[in-house]
């Protein structure tokens, strides 16, 4: 069997004081390249593409995220050796991603080295490229199957949640629920989570969990997924059936797997152009498929 590539599609929103993300994104092209650095990740390349017969305006982006410590290079007949970097230069590893101002959507070339959407979003809102004095707050949710949605959002009240993330997927929660299990947590130095919150049926006494903390702490949840494994939420509606009374959000995330040979390999690395190609390519699949 061939290897894949994944790309997976995100929902970017932001603050009601922050502009647009296609503002910031023309403030980042007219940066030099060595102003773009945010922390160890830099946007290493912005082009706003004009729209045409197949996709509406569009930018192509393409992240760098810097390494220390990188692997060597070796041959069938050679050991492995030093690639033979200068003290000036660094391991990069790239992330392609595309972004559509129409929808707001977010598309990235998953890359498990690379920089996923979330450090993409903090990316942004560390600081206007303008003023050091201004933050923003753009973040990005995983785009969650229409359906999949609806059925959960039509969900009067729920019985129980279950939750298996990194202590990470609970960052910056500040919903009833998500503070105090980060609390906990930290306290008990744990870096996984199992967590499940129950209804009690049996004795008539927390029948039900309350509907508007759930949402609150899923949304929370949505917003951190690349560090979550699972959100299952489960109906109080005894009238459904039990198919329909459990939904694993993560298991509806939106994405496309496409064969790796699909990209283009020149001196070892997948080139720009091929990588571009392939996001537009799903861009326009769910624009023609989707809401």
């Amino acid at each position: 069997m061939g290897k894949f590539v994944t790309i997976n599609l995100f929902q970017v929103e932001h603050g009601d004081a922050t502009p647009p993300l296609s503002d910031t994104l023309d403030e980042f092209e007219q940066l030099p390249i060595d102003q773009r650095w945010r922390s160890d990740i830099r946007l290493e390349k912005v082009e706003r593409v004009s729209a045409d017969s197949v996709l509406p305006k569009v930018y192509h982006l393409d992240f760098a995220k810097s390494r220390s410590v990188g692997p060597g290079r070796m041959s069938h007949a050679q050991a492995v050796v030093d690639v033979g970097l200068t003290r000036e230069e660094m391991f990069g590893e790239e992330t392609a991603a595309l972004y559509l101002p129409s929808k707001k959507w977010l598309l990235v070339l998953h890359n498990q080295y690379g920089v996923g959407p979330s450090r993409m979003a903090q990316y942004f809102n560390a600081l206007d490229p303008g003023s050091a004095e201004r933050h923003f707050d753009y973040y990005a949710y995983a785009k969650i199957d229409t359906q999949a949605l609806r059925k959960m959002q039509a969900m009067q009240h729920f019985s129980g949640v279950e939750i298996m993330a990194n202590v990470g997927g609970f960052e910056g929660a500040k919903d009833a629920v998500g503070e105090p299990v980060v609390e906990a947590a930290n306290a008990a130095r744990a870096v996984r989570l199992h967590l499940r919150l129950m209804a009690n049926k049996t004795h008539g006494q927390g029948r039900l969990l309350d509907t508007d903390a759930v949402r609150r702490f899923v949304s929370g949840l949505l917003r951190n997924h690349e560090e979550v494994d699972k959100i299952k939420v489960k109906s109080a509606d005894a009238n459904l059936d039990a198919d329909d009374r459990v939904i694993d959000l993560i298991e509806h995330k939106i994405r496309v797997r496409y064969p790796d040979r699909m990209l283009a390999v020149t001196n070892h690395r997948y080139t720009y152009a091929s990588k571009i190609a392939l996001l537009r390519r799903a861009c326009r699949g769910w624009l023609n498929f989707m809401d």
